[in-house]
């Protein structure tokens, strides 16, 4: 390009060459000449080494990707396929009974797969046990000081007044009702002493109706409660004089089958608490061999065997009150022990219209024999009189016609009216004439070691050996007339577990091919078996039925456990109706293990364990979804260990080890609502963290119309008769 010719005259610009200079203009060719000749530029060979590389680089990956392409387009495309399933994986557990490897019991943890699929740890299935046992119980800690005396305190009284009609509280009439505390002990409730009052009104008068026959007299009384029940209060009846049951018409005296309505009345909670110290100080008055009592309707008191340290394990009477309780009599006169009711314990019977108490004693010189009481000193003496022992550990007793029956040493079963002692088949109420035809075939039949009795209207049914025919089962008609049934014609059928029903039986005993099983006893001597149950794992006959539970009628089905596999028994129903066997549930086991069942509001309520419980409670209404665990009083694996259970209205009375606000009460005395299914703690003989009444390890919970009793330690004076009533769960008594 040629420059421009404009600028080719112009001036030098300071800092350029001098116009003698020409400066070199190198060619295209990156040469250039000088005045001195041609000058070459150096170059620059490792920068191209590099171009060379990179370049050679790009075309490997180049190659390399295409070949991983062509050789991922040219695999077969084919699915994968799925693994086997694997088995489920179970858990077991079982609670154990107290051995050598668990001293207080506990409980069995076994793992395993599901290999069959069937939804059931089997033995060959499990893979891993793990062994838990309970801790040993702690010692009960020092008794605390005693605390200081209080004053004394002012007697409360209570007045009942008339209200008149016309009354600006009461329009018609009622009834005045005023409390308060006599503070200058005058006995006598002034006004300026009166602190509460309540009125009972009578309600409206209705119109007239149509004219009745003559009426009786309506009769008012007011009594005083039972001291047992309320140290302070009253009783008011509202009845009719009209002859009702054991009344006598308008003889102006109130019978209690006249009583229409009461009216109760008590100034502090209803009576609960010790009523005995046999044995002053904290030494245990009632024992292992040494904790029967049973009570009395028609006295209102308690009889019982109780030990002091002067007279040992002998015969006491209480009204159920401390104050009350005293020895009747020293039947084993001095320090040695006379075990009043240890075999057969206390037996009510009414003779002539008196009502006795039958049972066994020991008075050191006759060995245990047979006694009878009336509940006074002189009315106590003893009945049999064997050459040694006439009771021992395997006799029995049954009340029937106005009588007892008993099995004794010998083994024979006799009878007694309080007063005479004779042979059951030579009872004065059968005939001499039958009693010819029973000394034919009686004369060889004798009490077992398992004999039980159960009596019904239709008479008393009994087990028994008969040499011709082993042990099986007999059944005696008020008349006299005997009934034998031989179940298996191999062997003796072991009859267990009575129960009776419309003119007919059902026991569990074996047929020498079936193992056992249930079946039914009819009056005409004929008999049918109902279950054919076997063991799951082989086939084999069941060995096992109703050692827990018995047998137990709840509508139209008899329910009992059994066990039918290699862990532990199931509970199962027989229905009467279509003739069908049931397991009623696969995770409740053991039913029964502790405790005999009881049945209210139509439902069998027991203990039991389940897979993630030790001894709980447990209910069944004969369905399988009604059959379950019902109420933890113990959460988790740890054992509530129901000692016993019994019905009180809508409730259950529970001998119970249970947890208030996570913390352990000790084996107390706790209330079940059937209805709302809840529990509460109703009595807790010996308070305090840690504390541990152990209600219920000696004797059993009896339960009367207004008490529960039973044995507990208070902390204070060792194991002893405790009361509690459960009327105060309901709303017949008005607490002041």
């Amino acid at each position: 390009m040629s420059s421009d010719i404009g600028h080719q005259n112009q001036e030098h610009i300071a800092g350029e060459p001098a116009s003698g200079q020409v400066k070199p203009v190198p060619p295209l060719n990156a040469n250039h000449t000088t005045s001195q000749g041609t000058i070459k530029k150096p170059t620059k060979k490792p920068r191209k080494v590099l171009q060379v590389i990179q370049i050679f680089s790009i075309i490997i990956a180049l190659i390399l990707s295409a070949y991983s392409f062509t050789i991922i387009q040219s695999l077969p495309e084919e699915a994968g396929q799925s693994g086997a399933d694997a088995n489920e994986v179970l858990v077991r557990t079982e609670g154990r009974n107290a051995d050598h490897l668990c001293e207080e019991g506990g409980a069995d943890i076994f793992i395993g797969n599901d290999l069959n699929t069937n939804g059931i740890l089997e033995e060959n299935e499990v893979t891993s046990t793990t062994r838990l046992c309970h801790g040993k119980t702690g010692l009960s800690g020092p008794q605390g000081a005693t605390g200081p005396n209080g004053g004394n305190g002012v007697p409360s009284l209570v007045n009942t007044s008339a209200i008149h009609y016309g009354n600006d509280t009461c329009l018609f009439g009622g009834l005045l009702i005023e409390s308060g505390l006599d503070l200058n002990n005058s006995n006598t409730l002034e006004d300026s002493e009166v602190i509460n009052q309540e009125f009972i009104c009578n309600g409206a008068i209705g119109s007239d109706g149509i004219n009745g026959n003559e009426g009786y007299s309506a009769l008012v009384e007011q009594v005083q409660p039972p001291q047992y029940l309320c140290s302070s209060g009253f009783i008011l009846n509202f009845g009719v004089d009209n002859g009702h049951g054991m009344g006598l018409a308008e003889d102006g005296v109130m019978h209690a089958d006249e009583v229409i309505e009461s009216l109760k009345v008590c100034q502090t909670p209803l009576n609960h608490g010790p009523i005995s110290d046999f044995s002053f100080g904290n030494t245990n008055g009632l024992s292992g061999s040494c904790a029967e009592f049973a009570w009395s309707d028609s006295h209102n008191k308690i009889i019982t065997s109780g030990s002091d340290s002067n007279s040992g394990c002998e015969l006491w009477i209480s009204s159920g009150v401390a104050s009350s309780t005293e020895q009747l009599i020293d039947i084993n006169a001095g320090v040695g022990d006379s075990n009043p009711g240890l075999y057969l314990g206390f037996n009510e019977i009414i003779s002539n219209g008196q009502e006795l108490w039958l049972f066994d004693a020991n008075s050191g010189s006759n060995g245990r024999e047979l006694w009878v009481s009336n509940l006074s000193n002189l009315g106590t003496y003893q009945l049999t009189g064997y050459s040694g022992d006439g009771i021992n550990p395997d006799s029995i007793a049954a009340s029937w016609m106005n009588g007892l029956v008993f099995s004794d040493s010998s083994n024979s079963f006799m009878w007694t009216d309080g007063v005479n002692v004779t042979e059951l088949f030579n009872s004065p109420f059968i005939s001499q004439q039958q009693q010819l035809v029973l000394d034919l075939i009686t004369a060889d039949i004798a009490a077992h070691t398992t004999s039980s009795m159960v009596v019904d209207s239709s008479g008393l049914w009994f087990s028994a050996i008969r040499n011709d025919i082993g042990f099986e089962m007999f059944h005696l008609s008020n008349q006299g007339d005997l009934t034998t049934w031989n179940l298996n014609d191999f062997e003796d059928s072991m009859p267990k577990s009575i129960l009776v029903m419309n003119n007919s039986a059902v026991v569990i005993a074996d047929n020498g091919i079936n193992g056992r099983q249930l079946v039914n006893l009819d009056l005409d001597g004929t008999h049918q078996w109902l279950t054919s149950l076997t063991l799951q794992s082989n086939g084999n006959p069941t060995t096992s039925v109703g050692e827990g539970m018995g047998l137990n009628l709840l509508e139209n089905k008899i329910i009992f456990d059994a066990q039918t596999s290699a862990v532990d028994p199931t509970l199962w129903s027989y229905d009467l109706t279509t003739s069908s066997v049931t397991e009623l549930s696969s995770l409740v086991i053991a039913p029964g293990l502790r405790t005999q069942p009881v049945q209210l509001n139509g439902k069998l309520w027991f203990d039991c364990i389940t897979g993630t419980t030790a001894g709980e409670l447990c209910t069944s209404d004969g369905t399988q979804e009604g059959t379950k665990m019902i109420h933890e009083f113990q959460p988790g694996m740890a054992s509530s260990e129901i000692r016993s259970l019994i019905g009180h209205g809508q409730h259950l009375m529970i001998l119970v080890n249970g947890e208030v606000d996570s913390t352990d009460t000790g084996h107390s005395l706790w209330s079940f609502d059937t209805n709302s299914l809840t529990a509460e703690l109703a009595y807790d003989p010996w308070l305090g963290t840690g504390n541990n009444s152990n209600a219920g390890v000696y004797g059993q919970l009896v339960a009367t119309s207004d008490l529960v009793i039973f044995v507990a330690d208070d902390g204070q004076t060792g194991h002893e008769l405790h009361i509690y009533s459960p009327l105060m769960l309901g709303d017949d008594w008005l607490i002041w």
